[in-house]
C-alpha cells in the first residue's frame, strides 16, 4: 500500500473511533494531500520527483498547515465534526513516527519563521559562527542574536530562507570599543527530498558587519 492510503486510512479509522461517524476515502485522500503540500489528491499522486517513499531520507517535515485550512474550507460534504487542522496535522505526524516512515523534527507551527526562529535559537553557533571574522574585530561579548526580517522562496528543489537581523553584545569596560552590534544576512537553503514538505536540515550562508551607525549618530558625536 502506499503511504498517502495508509495515511488517509488511518484519519478515517482515528474519526471514527472518536465520533462513531464516517469520513468518506476521497475527503481523507485530499486532506492527506494538502498535509503534503498539494493542492488536490490527482497532483500527489502525479508526483514522480520527490516520492513519499523517500520520507524516510529527510530530517525536517513541515506540514503545510495553511493548504489544509483551504481545502477544509472548499471541500464539500465533510463532516460539521471534522477535528481542526491542528489536531488532524498532530494525528498525521503522530502515524508517520509512530509507524516509522519519519524520524526527524516536525515543524508544525502556522508560522514558517516561528519555527525557523527556534531552530537557529536552539543552536546559535549556526549563525555566529559565520561572523567570526567580525566578532573577532571588536571587543565585546556577544550573547544576543534576533532575527528582524525573513524571506521565504521555494523552488523546484529546495526552500530557501533569507534571514537578516543582529547579534548584539556588550563591550569590555576595559578596552577600547570597536562596536557592540553586527548586522547579518544569513540564507538556509533547505534541500526537497520528498512530497513538497519534507527537506533536509539547511546549509547555512552568513555575511555581516559591525553596525558603526551610532558613530554618525549626532547623540553620540
Amino acid at each position: 500500500m502506499s503511504l498517502p492510503k495508509d495515511c488517509a486510512d488511518h484519519l478515517r479509522a482515528r474519526y471514527r473511533l472518536l465520533t462513531g461517524n464516517k469520513l468518506g476515502s476521497s475527503h481523507a485522500h485530499e486532506l492527506v494531500a494538502a498535509f503534503f503540500g498539494y493542492k488536490t489528491a490527482a497532483a500527489l499522486r502525479a508526483e514522480t520527483r520527490f516520492p513519499l517513499s523517500d520520507i524516510g531520507k529527510a530530517e525536517i517535515l513541515i506540514p503545510d498547515l495553511r493548504l489544509m485550512d483551504e481545502r477544509v474550507g472548499t471541500l464539500r460534504g465533510l463532516p460539521a465534526d471534522l477535528p481542526g487542522v491542528e489536531d488532524l496535522t498532530s494525528e498525521l505526524c503522530d502515524f508517520l513516527a509512530s509507524q516509522g516512515h519519519f524520524d526527524g523534527r516536525f515543524w508544525r507551527s502556522r508560522h514558517l519563521s516561528d519555527d525557523v526562529n527556534a531552530f537557529v535559537q536552539d543552536d546559535p553557533m549556526m549563525i555566529e559562527g559565520g561572523l567570526d571574522g567580525e566578532i573577532a574585530s571588536t571587543n565585546a561579548y556577544f550573547d544576543e542574536l534576533y532575527i528582524e526580517e525573513y524571506d521565504f522562496k521555494p523552488s523546484d528543489d529546495a526552500l530557501v530562507a533569507t534571514l537578516t537581523g543582529s547579534l548584539n553584545g556588550e563591550n569590555d569596560q576595559d578596552r577600547a570599543f570597536h562596536g557592540d552590534k553586527i548586522v547579518f544576512t544569513t540564507v538556509m537553503t533547505f534541500e526537497r527530498v520528498a512530497g513538497r514538505i519534507a527537506y533536509m536540515e539547511p546549509e547555512l550562508e552568513t555575511d555581516g558587519k559591525v553596525d558603526d551607525s551610532m558613530y554618525y549618530d549626532e547623540d553620540f558625536a
